[in-house]
């Protein structure tokens, strides 16, 4: 029993003590779009003469390596945007 509590009032003073940091509230939104199957979010391609080349909004679940943006849609369908000097803006939208 006291082990049980120890580890519960620890879970939870871990919980009060994370739940204002940034990271915590990434860790929080990975969480969610795992769960969701994405967020409702904007991607916006520019060139680099500011021009927009691309831009589609929908629930996207998104990763990020070596200049490389993959998201799936809704359809199941995975794309990638190769970025070289231009731009790529991710947003979450309400």
């Amino acid at each position: 029993m006291n082990k049980k509590l120890t580890v519960f009032l620890t879970s939870l003073l871990l919980t009060v003590s994370l739940s204002g940091c940034a990271s915590w509230n990434r860790f929080t939104k990975n969480i969610g779009s795992d769960v969701n199957n994405g967020l409702p979010r904007r991607i916006r391609v520019y060139n680099v003469d500011g021009k927009a080349i691309f831009d589609q909004k929908g629930k996207f679940d998104i990763d990020y390596k070596d200049h490389d943006v993959q998201y799936i849609d809704q359809k199941n369908r995975k794309h990638n945007i190769y970025i070289g000097s231009g731009t790529v803006i991710v947003d979450e939208l309400k």
